[in-house]
């Protein structure tokens, strides 16, 4: 009696230990096979040498992807993101959607942007080369603005593009170095605001009349140890305005800690 407890005993631990192994393998070939790897990085636009091998190993280029118009504040005009896929892109997203039953802006990246008039007339594509656009966000309406008014500050498009392949690897996407740009509601008159510099985050401020930005530089050295700056650029006068106390500031308060 003693030997047969002892044996339901070691089963019962047995099962304890073995039960959520064998429960997490399952689940874990499951989930492989329904989502995508989420770190590889995306292709973007395939350059030189890798685009002709890029073709033969059926990696060449889906086509365009792009959804409805959207209207702008202040603007009878309408924006239509453009996306690019290459196939094996155009595969894992559908296995996504599959899952989420929907197939979002987020999961694309963007070539380029083109502008229409309230007839749905085009007026004209934002670049007229490669590149990559990481954000695009239009001027808002000001929330203290009156809604029976229209709020004629919104006058502007902000934008994060890559022109160049920063990082010598022949593609340029998401891992390349993208500077702030700004067009008119119309998609004219680009203009380059930042370089040399990697924008973590960026808003209009002051009745749509600045940017306020917080950054990295891009010096070589691991991304944990640059410093966060801010700076606020003046859109009229196309120049940065002096942050020089906040700087101060924070650079204050990291000695007493560090200290």
């Amino acid at each position: 009696m003693k030997i047969t407890n002892k044996f339901i005993k070691f089963l019962v631990i047995l099962n304890g230990v073995m039960l959520p192994i064998l429960l997490g393998f399952g689940i874990y070939q499951v989930t492989k096979n329904i989502f995508p790897k989420q770190n590889r990085q995306q292709d973007g636009i395939i350059l030189g040498k890798e685009l002709e091998t890029a073709k033969k190993d059926s990696l060449a280029l889906q086509g365009l992807k792009y959804y409805s118009p959207t209207d702008l504040y202040n603007s009878n005009n309408k924006y239509l993101p453009i996306s690019l896929l290459t196939y094996e892109e155009e595969k894992e997203i559908y296995k996504t959607a599959s899952v989420a039953n929907d197939i979002g802006d987020a999961l694309l990246k963007y070539v380029n942007v083109i502008f229409l008039d309230e007839n749905y007339q085009v007026i004209t594509s934002l670049l007229d080369k490669k590149a990559s656009i990481l954000e695009i966000e239009p001027q808002r309406k000001r929330f203290s603005y009156r809604e029976d008014k229209l709020d004629k500050t919104v006058k502007y498009i902000a934008y994060l593009i890559a022109f160049e392949d920063s990082n010598k690897d022949r593609k340029i996407n998401s891992a390349d170095y993208h500077d702030l740009y700004l067009s008119t509601l119309d998609g004219k008159n680009l203009r380059r605001v930042s370089e040399n510099i990697n924008i973590e985050r960026f808003e209009f401020i002051n009745s749509n009349t600045q940017i306020f930005i917080k950054f990295t530089s891009r010096e070589n050295i691991r991304e944990e140890h640059k410093k966060q700056r801010f700076a606020i650029y003046d859109i009229e006068s196309s120049k940065f305005l002096n942050m020089s106390s906040l700087e101060n500031e924070i650079d204050k308060l990291e000695k007493i800690i560090i200290n």
